[in-house]
């Protein structure tokens, strides 16, 4: 096993203390910060940090995750990246409001259809 399998490994188990998900948070490779952004261990203020990396791949897993706060999903919804926006629209805890305005109707649509299911 090497470095990257082991840090990849342990981003991913539930068992992983937050501490070090908070250093793998940091990591260089985007893999073990995409495996933090869907521990469901990871907290809400790790989230917020990952969030705004650089990689839109890691923010639209971010935006996927339960655990992430509706302040970060609101900063999500107003990502430069259709897919980041987009899946904001599938976190069950989105306020409907957040996407109301989006800038590309497809993204409303979708929010109005995710809600809508919400409630069903």
């Amino acid at each position: 096993m090497n470095i990257l399998e082991f840090k990849s490994l342990l981003a991913q188990s539930e068992f992983t203390p937050k501490e070090i998900l908070e250093v793998l948070a940091k990591d260089v490779d985007h893999w073990v910060r995409e495996y933090v952004a869907k521990n469901p261990n990871t907290t809400k203020e790790i989230l917020k940090i990952l969030a705004n990396d650089e990689i839109y791949w890691v923010r639209t897993i971010v935006a996927k995750n339960p655990s992430t706060s509706k302040e970060t999903l609101e900063l999500l919804s107003k990502d430069e990246n259709q897919n980041v926006r987009a899946s904001v629209t599938k976190n069950p805890n989105i306020p409907k409001e957040i996407l109301a305005k989006d800038k590309d109707s497809w993204i409303r649509e979708l929010a109005e259809k995710n809600i809508q299911m919400k409630i069903k």
